[in-house]
């Protein structure tokens, strides 16, 4: 009696990154319904999965890996079309994608990424901070840092340590920083390629970022040193009264037995400049190695995994939206069966900043470009350069990249 199919997987997952796994209960129906036995070769954080996929030479026996859409352009050499493997499924899933992900899945007519589900973040604030304080939302980015400085003032009345936090280290800080440059006015790269954040917004930009931690100090003593899931569980622990994070933390800051701010979360769309409101967004998702051995039943399992069922399993499990116009409808029609007005007010937020604000990234070599000019970005909010200093050095070091910022 032949063996079963074998097919191998590298995933996100791991320390750090365990709701991501939720979604791999469902790996056990694929097994019995198609006799295919599916091998998890690792369980990567989103740096080690990067990291993993620097190193592929093109001949390794894997069949399916973790994807993100803000990396695909310095990754899709190694992904197969799934249109080219499964035209059908794969363009019923394309075709009820949200529409900011429609171009960041496909490269040269081909469809790389099929999306688990879409992140976009929102302001995640202290709802009695706000209220024993009398402030009012923040509109502006302005407002926000008067509403950063009167949390400081008055913090010993306060049931937090500090006013804020967010992640300055790794590639989160750069896309902060992407979505303050825009907000400012100014642009990370033109519609020709050319890089064109060393400028007077994208100073005043990173500028305003290490006067929250240098000049007013209002931000979480080792917010230099913090990663996203630092900011987050400085929240969830409640030292601090306000951070932009991902849905994906929402149920956990919900959740008494994980969190200590379960009756106290209120979320809010980003604050806007001059600019606009502007807030960077990407995609998790699965794609199919190129050399996979068995590329049709590789197809098959990602647009399992990515189905209606299975999008809608994982959302409603770990609070994440989900990629497909269809199962963010199910998702609030289900809210408003179950009077969840919480839900119902989440969903609204994030699908109006997803249709409104949403700053997909347009730099072929992300992944490159993010791990030079982070330092740089780093060394202005320690106090270590000058906002002008570090974005020239930055802009210097990364200028040869513009070459690949034609890919389509």
């Amino acid at each position: 009696m032949a063996s079963a199919p074998i097919l191998k997987a590298v995933l996100i997952g791991g320390k750090g990154f365990e709701p991501y796994e939720v979604l791999y209960r469902k790996i056990v129906e694929f097994e019995y319904k198609y006799g295919v036995k599916v091998q998890i070769m690792h369980l990567f954080s989103h740096p080690e999965l990067n990291s993993f996929k620097d190193k592929l030479k093109g001949n390794e026996n894997v069949d399916i890996i973790s994807s993100h859409t803000s990396f695909l352009r310095s990754y899709y050499h190694l992904y197969a079309d799934l249109f080219s493997i499964d035209r059908d499924n794969a363009r019923a899933l394309y075709d009820d994608l949200l529409e900011p992900l429609k171009l960041s899945t496909i490269i040269n007519d081909q469809f790389l990424i099929a999306p688990r589900f879409i992140d976009v973040s929102l302001l995640h604030y202290r709802v009695s901070v706000f209220n024993k304080l009398g402030l009012d939302l923040p509109r502006t980015w302005d407002d926000f840092l008067q509403v950063a400085i009167r949390i400081k003032e008055r913090i010993n009345e306060l049931p937090v340590k500090y006013a804020y936090a967010f992640a300055a280290k790794g590639h989160a800080v750069v896309g902060r920083f992407m979505e303050l440059l825009h907000s400012f006015g100014g642009k990370i790269v033109d519609k020709d390629g050319s890089f064109t954040f060393y400028s007077q917004e994208g100073i005043e930009a990173l500028q305003f970022m290490a006067d929250l931690h240098l000049k007013y100090k209002v931000t979480h003593p080792n917010t230099p040193d913090f990663f996203y899931d630092d900011v987050s569980s400085s929240f969830k622990n409640g030292e601090t009264a306000m951070v932009f994070d991902w849905p994906g933390w929402d149920y956990v800051y919900k959740d008494p037995s994980q969190s200590l701010v379960w009756r106290d979360l209120g979320l809010a769309l980003y604050p806007y400049g001059k600019g606009g409101r502007f807030v960077y967004g990407g995609s998790h998702g699965l794609s199919v190695i190129k050399w996979s051995r068995n590329t049709n039943l590789a197809g098959t399992f990602v647009l399992f995994l990515t189905s209606n069922e299975n999008q809608h399993f994982e959302c409603k499990a770990q609070g994440f939206l989900p990629a497909r116009k269809s199962v963010f409808t199910k998702l609030i029609n289900d809210a408003k069966k179950e009077n969840n007005a919480f839900e119902i007010s989440r969903l609204d937020l994030y699908r109006r900043t997803i249709e409104e604000s949403y700053l997909p990234v347009k730099i072929a070599r992300w992944r490159e470009f993010s791990e030079i000019i982070w330092p740089l970005l780093n060394k202005v909010i320690r106090g270590e350069l000058n906002a002008e200093e570090g974005l020239k050095i930055a802009y210097d070091k990364v200028k040869y990249l513009e070459r690949y910022n034609t890919i389509e």
